[in-house]
């Protein structure tokens, strides 16, 4: 009688080894977003604290409007209060790369096997977020009302990362009322660092602050062409304020709102194209 040979398959160490690119990728995503998040938040309650003290570090004799720059929150130079000055502006940093993580995971995934063109990375709405990012990173000044909108995405994908982790690209994640009010107010503080921007400008808040403000409107101006939830709040803004437009600048106020209204609608027409050649 023949023997049998049994054969006996032993593992590769090395594939045991290999993980999920997959999964990393999703680490990497809830990993960013939770660091914009928690160190964003951390820096808000630094950026209030310093607010709530500006009569320390601002002179009354100039109406508040000029800084101390000699002024220190941790009068002792020992190396640990130094460290500890430096707190805000790391964590300010650390949010900021929160942001380089989750939306450059996104984009891989958006952008998978495929060589996008500038035409295509401009009309994205994770690559202006990406450009705003880099604006502030490298910018001048650190200020919450900068990092805001990327706290309320995060809070927005976090809330949602099961959802979103797990479905195809077929499948529409359901938008409840709370996600519709925390995407008014997203787009609302991204017309709020415009503002906040000119202001700075103004009063001479930093030597980048003008620089800054043209960059930034520059790239709003890219998502006021290609971002929905933009485009719908600037024109329920331009509609609410029509009634306190003089008569003779009616005209002009309405040709912004057609030029809103057409994007509108030009970007509707984009996503049916794309949902019948998917």
């Amino acid at each position: 009688m023949a023997k049998t040979i049994e054969v006996v398959r032993k593992k590769d160490p090395k594939k045991k080894n290999q993980s999920d690119p997959l999964a990393k990728q999703k680490l990497i995503w809830k990993t960013g977003h939770a660091l914009t998040l928690v160190f964003g938040l951390l820096f808000s309650i630094t950026y209030f604290y310093h607010v709530l003290i500006f009569f320390k570090y601002r002179s009354w004799k100039w109406l508040f409007l000029k800084v101390n720059k000699n002024y220190s929150f941790f009068q002792t130079k020992r190396w640990y209060m130094k460290l500890l000055s430096w707190g805000p502006q790391i964590m300010y940093r650390l949010s900021l790369i929160g942001v380089f993580m989750s939306e450059s995971v996104t984009m891989q995934q958006n952008w998978v096997g495929l060589n996008p063109t500038w035409n295509d990375l401009l009309s994205s709405e994770n690559f202006h977020t990406v450009l705003i990012a880099c604006l502030w990173f490298f910018g001048g000044g650190k200020s919450f009302y900068k990092i805001l909108p990327y706290m309320i995405l995060s809070y927005l994908h976090l809330t949602k990362m099961n959802s979103e982790l797990n479905a195809t690209k077929e499948e529409k994640i359901s938008v409840t009322a709370r996600d519709k009010k925390m995407l008014d107010l997203l787009a609302y503080s991204e017309l709020l660092v415009i503002f906040a921007l000119v202001l700075d400008t103004i009063l001479f808040k930093t030597g980048t602050s003008g620089f800054m403000l043209v960059i930034y409107v520059g790239i709003y101006w890219l998502r006021l062409n290609f971002c929905p939830y933009a485009q719908v709040t600037v024109l329920e803004l331009l509609v609410k304020f029509e009634k306190y437009v003089p008569k003779k600048y009616k005209s002009n106020w309405q040709v912004v709102k057609n030029f809103v209204y057409m994007k509108m609608k030009e970007h509707e027409k984009r996503a049916e194209e794309v949902a019948k050649c998917a």
